[in-house]
């Protein structure tokens, strides 16, 4: 098949894209041209848009699936950056749902978040939404979108991803991921600095896991919404503990500080899987095993098209 991977540039649209190539489909990916590195381009074809300006999503070509993972998907951003927020997720959204109406696309598979839920234990896809964030109204609002354009005959399978780790994840961006903030953090000095408290806690899960689930919408899962997790509750203080036992350096050279909470973001957060589930996939990697790896693949690191190019050597 012709897919496009929106975001394809970024942590998870790289690893699905992979993932498509290895099945052996044709993939274009589409992001901000300065977002590509030589490994993208040297093996996809690469278009460098802005997809909240819909005339640059124009001149693409026909696509069977597109794979929409574009978003500016930090939560404190959208705080303090709320139009931005808006232009890339919501206007976003629906340029590439007017994109796909216009140029036949048969399936739209969207990565939504679980910021949608807001606060909330083994939250269901049943459950009301109740987002915190202007990035939470933002994804719920393209979850509407993508809805509501499947009367033009545009199917789809929405994705609610927990908080997604692994290695390719950008260690520079100290605002999003909460497993490569704390793992950069841990590299690159010995002080951890933690937002919030540390009983705050989320639902971690490894990127692999994420995009066998994602792989499995090419055939299936029509109109319909699934939370991506594992069904475990995990405690920042239980993270920072599982990144240290990981590292070279002794746990007790390193300084934890609570540098305070930011409006928006939850204390705490976790999916319930049992859907998913129950058409055969479950999480396979364990934190522990998965925040190893991702620290053996990081620490010696100096770009991302480094960190790609090691990732499938």
């Amino acid at each position: 098949m012709n897919i496009l991977v929106t975001g394809g540039a970024g942590f998870i649209g790289t690893h699905i894209a992979l993932e498509l190539k290895r099945l052996e489909h044709r993939v274009v990916l589409v992001d901000f041209e300065d977002k590509f590195t030589e490994f993208h381009k040297e093996n996809f074809k690469t278009c460098g848009a802005d997809i909240s300006v819909y005339e640059q999503l124009e001149p693409l070509e026909r696509f069977d699936i597109i794979y929409h993972c574009a978003a500016q998907s930090c939560g404190y951003i959208s705080q303090v950056r709320p139009t931005a927020d808006a232009d890339w997720n919501v206007k976003g959204t629906l340029n590439v749902c007017r994109f796909a109406r216009r140029s036949g696309v048969k399936k739209i598979i969207y990565t939504s978040s679980m910021a949608v839920y807001g606060e909330g234990e083994y939250s269901k896809e049943s459950d009301e939404p109740k987002p915190l964030s202007n990035y939470g109204v933002s994804k719920l609002a393209g979850e509407f979108y993508i809805k509501m354009f499947s009367q033009y005959n545009i199917d789809y399978t929405i994705f609610r991803l927990f908080n997604t780790y692994g290695p390719g994840q950008d260690l520079k961006n100290t605002r999003q991921g909460i497993v490569s903030v704390f793992l950069a953090q841990s590299i690159n000095g010995a002080k951890i600095n933690v937002t919030g408290a540390l009983s705050r806690y989320r639902d971690i899960i490894h990127v692999s896991d994420v995009v066998r689930a994602m792989s499995m919408a090419l055939e299936g899962m029509s109109s319909e919404t699934y939370n991506l997790c594992t069904n475990q509750k995990t405690t920042v203080k239980e993270l920072i503990d599982l990144i240290l036992l990981a590292h070279d350096k002794d746990a007790g050279e390193f300084v934890i500080e609570n540098i305070g909470r930011h409006e928006g973001d939850q204390h705490g957060s976790v999916g319930d899987n049992s859907k998913l589930k129950a058409l055969g996939w479950s999480p396979k990697v364990n934190l522990g095993d998965g925040i190893r790896d991702f620290y053996a693949h990081s620490k010696n690191i100096k770009s991302r098209d480094e960190s790609w190019r090691k990732l499938v050597s």
